[in-house]
């Protein structure tokens, strides 16, 4: 649905819940169509003709554009001529399926329904599932039938055909019958009752607890697999934030610096009421001689200055709304759980955000002092533009800031020279530890430019078309000569014993993949964390090959083409969601021709289908036995396509674990679950099966030996 009004606050944001949509347990920043939300006319919603113009239904969770045409029918209005209002309409309008309005009320127009919902059409049917074991006895019962029928017509040969035909035949049928227990018919059943103690040593063993045993016909499936596929959040990760390190021009603060961090704050914070003041003072007094912003004069800042600052933009720069409970605890809503982690740091360093709406910013510093912001200017993170901004003015002393946050590639091009080779270096290190990293900048507004600038960009809004494209071209006129800040490294708390998880699957011949719907700097963090990157790559990014942001069928080519010929045993493929769709749809051989050859593939950006469709695509290239797992509503068609089917219980719910063949409580519980219990299921059918089949020869060999004395 389109989102047209929200009630609650003078706020008109809402946020949502997609952990049943796209498996990530953050919320989703949305917003109303403004027209609606500014007029408060729902009421009079006949008095006016809405036409809506939308894409078709497609799988695509994170795309979607349309336009709202509004034309006023009151009778009451002296013009005679009917306006008409047109308003974009982007992803942060829209409220989709299977996500849980997780704050106020709100008012829409559907849609889509029924199976033309982004859920629905990123479902699947599901399937039973039948183990290669079962599929090998059958073809081998075939083969026994076979070789029965052919050794009574061999001795009827070998006796020539004495007497009629029909004591012939009779005589055949009479050495089928004497021959029958070369049939394993036996086997079903002993079979049948090996699964079933197998299984209830799976779903009752201590070392495994909680495990729930759902397809009682596959246990020796667990011992044969050879490619795991495995959601991030939830499954890998618990999905929570925890700051490790940050880095300034001069210093280095690691958890055990809080004291030290919050006793710089309060001293600057009595000394000051907002950020960049020394900054501004020396701007008034050059006024005359600076028609612009004037930085540059000011060669190094005092470290106590720019920690201040640092800490500050935390709370500032970001899309963070603070929640106050009934209780009086505050607690924050954001799209990202990154976003969170840095401002929980900043409130446990007494820089608190307590107050946000879309025009102003409310954070109480560590004199106690509330610092009021009023927000001219807000560009949110994109998986285009990968940096976040905002324009501020301290409502006190009236100077104009811009904050801009974002990865070290892109915020890179925007620093000055001086601060390039500090950031490149740090953020290695910060990255080779498994760190999220994010760089923090900014730089003072001069009053005048930024008039002039923000004529610019209120025309870019107004256009109708390449409207993105000019609003970035004119927030670019921003983004230059930005003074550094800090670098920022959080940790994505894992799961549990995961590395040693995976690493003890890989020894076992266990190729791993991952397939998130996380970003491509986010998985990578993670998947150097959770070992799929070996430690070697880790600061020889040389070997790990990325294909992301590509839209040419021709660059993936050649970028597949260079994986191919460049690849080692330890190379790793890292793809995003569109350049994966063109893989899967135009590329599909020679893209699971280069993935089969490297000892992992990390999937970015993935939607429910598209996990779906490399586990199919995978049995169709490979005669490989394949296991998902996963904990989130949108790894259910991937857990359902696998030849075996793992669900987690966790925050995101139990769907996953329902429509799984097994459920557990944690990741760390796949190792045993694959390594012992499969491994010993698998010995245990196999031993019976060549008991059964070879007891059946020796009997029937017997009956010939008798039969042709």
């Amino acid at each position: 649905m389109i989102i047209l009004q929200t009630f609650g606050d003078n706020n008109s944001s809402i946020f949502l819940r997609t952990d049943q949509l796209d498996g990530e347990t953050d919320w989703k920043f949305r917003k109303p169509v403004p027209y609606f939300q500014n007029n408060a006319i729902i009421d009079n919603l006949e008095d006016y003709n809405i036409n809506l113009i939308v894409d078709p239904p497609t799988k695509l969770i994170y795309e979607f554009t349309g336009v709202m045409e509004i034309k006023s029918n009151n009778n009451n209005s002296n013009n005679n001529m009917t306006q008409k209002i047109v308003e974009p309409l982007t992803l942060e309008n829209t409220m989709w399926a299977n996500t849980v309005l997780a704050t106020k009320r709100v008012l829409g127009v559907v849609i889509y329904t029924g199976q033309e919902t982004r859920s629905q059409m990123n479902s699947s049917l599901p399937r039973s599932k039948v183990g290669v074991l079962d599929i090998e006895l059958n073809f081998l019962t075939k083969l026994l039938f076979i070789l029965m029928v052919s050794l009574s017509l061999l001795i009827i040969i070998f006796k020539s055909f004495s007497g009629d035909l029909l004591s012939n035949i009779i005589n055949f049928l009479r050495f089928v019958v004497l021959l029958s227990s070369i049939i394993p018919i036996s086997l079903k059943v002993n079979l049948d009752l090996a699964k079933i103690v197998n299984s209830y040593r799976i779903g009752n063993s201590d070392l495994i607890p909680e495990t729930i045993v759902r397809n009682s016909t596959l246990p020796e499936e667990l011992g044969r697999i050879e490619y795991i596929f495995s959601d991030k959040t939830g499954t890998l990760t618990k999905n929570e934030m925890i700051f490790k390190r940050l880095s300034t021009e001069i210093d280095k603060f690691t958890p055990e610096h809080i004291d030290e961090i919050k006793l710089i704050l309060n001293d600057e914070c009595l000394k000051h009421n907002a950020p960049l003041m020394d900054v501004f003072k020396q701007y008034k007094k050059n006024l005359d001689t600076n028609a612009h912003i004037n930085v540059k004069k000011v060669q190094r800042r005092d470290r106590s200055k720019v920690l201040r600052d640092a800490i500050t933009s935390m709370a500032l720069c970001n899309n963070v709304t603070p929640i106050h409970d009934e209780d009086g605890t505050l607690t924050y809503q954001a799209s990202s759980p990154d976003e969170v982690a840095l401002v929980s740091l900043a409130t446990s360093l007494n820089m608190q955000l307590i107050h946000r709406s879309e025009k102003e910013i409310i954070i109480k510093n560590a004199n106690n002092y509330d610092e009021k912001y009023e927000i001219l200017a807000n560009f949110p993170f994109s998986s285009e533009t990968k940096r976040m901004g905002i324009v501020l003015r301290n409502v006190d002393n009236g100077h104009i800031i811009f904050f801009l946050k974002g990865a070290e590639s892109i915020i890179l091009k925007f620093v000055k020279e001086r601060y390039k080779g500090h950031i490149s270096e740090n953020c290695e290190e910060l990255a080779a530890m498994g760190l999220r990293t994010l760089v923090l900048t900014q730089k003072l507004i001069d009053q005048d430019f930024y008039d002039e600038w923000f004529k610019r960009y209120t025309d870019a809004q107004a256009s109708l078309d390449n409207r993105n494209e000019k609003i970035r071209n004119v927030v670019e006129e921003l983004e230059n000569n930005m003074d550094f800040l800090c670098i920022t490294g959080v940790e994505d708390l894992l799961q549990d014993e995961v590395a040693d998880t995976i690493e003890s699957l890989k020894k076992a011949g266990i190729k791993v993949w991952m397939l998130t719907g996380d970003k491509v700097e986010t998985a990578t963090c993670i998947a150097i964390s959770a070992g799929f990157i070996p430690s070697t790559l880790k600061k020889n990014s040389n070997k790990m090959f990325y294909i992301k942001e590509i839209n040419s069928k021709e660059l993936i080519h050649h970028e597949l083409d260079k994986i191919r010929l460049q690849r080692s045993q330890d190379s790793i493929m890292i793809i995003d969601g569109n350049c994966l769709e063109i893989c899967l749809t135009e590329l599909e051989s020679l893209f699971f021709e280069v993935a089969l050859s490297l000892p992992a593939v990390i999937c970015c950006r993935c939607s429910p289908t598209q996990k779906a469709t490399i586990v199919k695509s995978m049995k169709k290239y490979s005669t490989k036995r394949t296991l998902s797992i996963g904990d989130g509503g949108n790894d259910v068609a991937m857990i359902q396509e696998a030849n075996v089917g793992v669900g987690i219980v966790g925050k995101e719910g139990k769907q996953a674990s329902l429509a799984a063949d097994y459920s557990i409580t944690k990741f760390m519980h796949l190792k045993l679950l694959v390594l012992w219990f499969g491994r010993q299921s698998y010995k245990n059918t196999a031993l019976i099966s060549n008991f059964v089949i070879h007891r059946g020869l020796i009997i029937s060999l017997i009956q010939v030996n008798y039969i042709i004395i």
